[in-house]
């Protein structure tokens, strides 16, 4: 099929090619279109279709799932969203994209070629910026020493309305005028419609954007990592500290416990061979007496072992206790 082409004369004899078939700008950057389906043109169609698919499926989830649950609703998370929802909409573009490429990108009109290419650089803008949002508010929490960021919900919204602001321009600006429709001498090789000096300020753009993210990500790393240095040292210290102290705690107790008990042991110890022999009946006096001594020291045993035991059950505590015990006796 030949190009078909007319153009368009405006003032200052400024000759432009907008009514002008798509083979034509293709043919401007020796840039050919397949008249028939070949091999591979199925092959790239089949595994975009499938990457589209995924990503705007794995995206749904991450969007339903910040909506629906509360724990989510800080801005951290809101920027996360933002950022699903713009990989979303880049999975819609590509998908799109997929439906308009090949053999059929032939049968495209400009202002249809201009809302495909649009689609993706919206969306792909997005992205990049949520992503330097994301940096922006990690690098700001983390060095507060904050969980999440005291930024009020009013100014996130405003950060993603000027995300998406941004982004819907960048992918407006081509078809606004930045093009070469009037100057086939700047048009781009790799997006035939598009002037290379867009394309360059485009990538640059994005690699300035790319250079901050790493330099913010860059100091964070060697921040938390000199913290966390001085915070494991400290720790280290304190747990060896605390270890020692709890053992003495534990082993003191423990000694108090077996003093309490040392006494009543002696007492049966020296007592007669023959408990039935010059038995006394105990008064009610004394009955009363054993029975509220035998409770308060029943009292006082389980307050000590509850708090030697720290957590552990009482078959534990035993245990614990009967083996330092013996540790610090024949010590």
């Amino acid at each position: 099929m030949e190009s078909t082409c007319s153009p368009s004369k405006y003032q200052h004899n400024v000759t432009c090619y907008d009514n002008c078939s798509i083979r034509f700008f293709y043919e401007q950057v020796n840039k050919t279109i397949s008249f028939n389906w070949r091999t591979r043109d199925y092959l790239v169609v089949t595994l975009g279709l499938t990457v589209s698919f995924i990503v705007i499926f794995s995206n749904v989830l991450v969007i339903t799932s910040i909506l629906k649950n509360r724990r989510f609703h800080f801005p951290i998370y809101y920027l996360l969203g933002n950022l699903a929802l713009a990989d979303f909409f880049a999975g819609i573009s590509y998908l799109h994209l997929m439906f308009h490429t090949g053999p059929w990108t032939e049968k495209l009109s400009i202002d249809q070629w201009y809302v495909r290419q649009g689609l993706i650089d919206t969306s792909l803008t997005a992205s990049v910026l949520n992503l330097l949002a994301v940096a922006v508010e990690r690098h700001q929490t983390i060095f507060s020493m904050q969980l999440h960021s005291e930024m009020s919900t009013r100014r996130v919204f405003i950060i993603i309305v000027l995300i998406w602001l941004v982004a819907l321009i960048m992918g407006l600006v081509p078809k606004m005028g930045w093009n070469c429709l009037c100057d086939l001498g700047s048009c781009s090789s790799m997006a035939p419609l598009y002037s290379r000096s867009y394309l360059v300020f485009w990538a640059v753009l994005n690699l300035l954007t790319f250079s901050i993210m790493v330099a913010i990500y860059t100091r964070i790393f060697f921040y938390v990592r000199r913290k966390s240095r001085q915070m494991s040292q400290h720790t280290n210290q304190l747990k060896h500290k605390e270890t020692v102290m709890n053992l003495m705690k534990t082993v003191s107790m423990i000694l108090d416990l077996q003093a309490s008990y040392r006494p009543e042991e002696r007492g049966h110890q020296r007592g007669p061979s023959h408990p039935s022999r010059h038995k006394r009946q105990p008064s009610s006096s004394s009955r009363l007496n054993r029975r509220q001594t035998t409770k308060v020291q029943h009292e006082r045993t389980f307050d000590l072992k509850e708090d030697a035991s720290k957590g552990l059950n009482s078959q534990q505590s035993k245990s614990i206790s009967f083996y330092l015990f013996e540790f610090f006796f024949y010590f």
